[in-house]
């Protein structure tokens, strides 16, 4: 192939609505996990005071009465879900057929090597529980998406029939 027709090729695929498409899904699993190893990095101290301070909000606006301990493990739990959506978003555009288990287990390993992390930083802990609370949330997240898929699925269906 010469170099004039595989600079045209390529130019063709970055012009198509799919490249960017790939890109722009992929690029969401990477600032999500970006924003979910910053907050990891964080010592005990400024986490705690994060948590704390949405239990204020909490407490204040909408008159919940939770544990700090409570709060931590939910957050967990939803930003493993948004995780998981994105990473099912990414493998559906990479394979064009849902996957998963695929999403699962990288959801899920990402969990396991942010508790890791985790270890290094100040005050804080590496436990088993939390990749599992982790792994919940990606799960629920999972189950989101593939009842949304299923959802666009249905309607593209019903469109088609018009």
């Amino acid at each position: 192939m010469s170099t004039l027709s595989m600079r045209s090729k390529n130019k063709k695929i970055l012009h198509s609505g799919r490249f960017w498409i790939l890109f722009g899904s992929w690029a969401a699993v990477v600032v999500c996990a970006a924003v979910i190893f910053l907050l990891s990095a964080d010592n005990a101290t400024q986490s705690s005071a994060r948590s704390d301070g949405l239990l204020a909000f909490l407490f204040e606006r909408l008159g919940l009465s939770l544990s700090s301990h409570i709060i931590r493990k939910a957050a967990h739990m939803l930003e493993y879900c948004g995780f998981a959506l994105l990473l099912y978003n990414a493998y559906l555009q990479s394979f064009r057929s849902p996957q998963p288990a695929l999403s699962l287990l990288s959801a899920a390993l990402y969990a396991a090597t942010d508790e890791i992390h985790q270890f290094f930083s100040a005050g804080r802990a590496c436990l088993l529980r939390d990749v599992f609370i982790d792994a919940a949330g990606a799960a629920a997240g999972i189950l989101l998406a593939a009842a949304l898929y299923r959802l666009w699925l249905y309607i593209q269906k019903r469109t088609l029939k018009k």
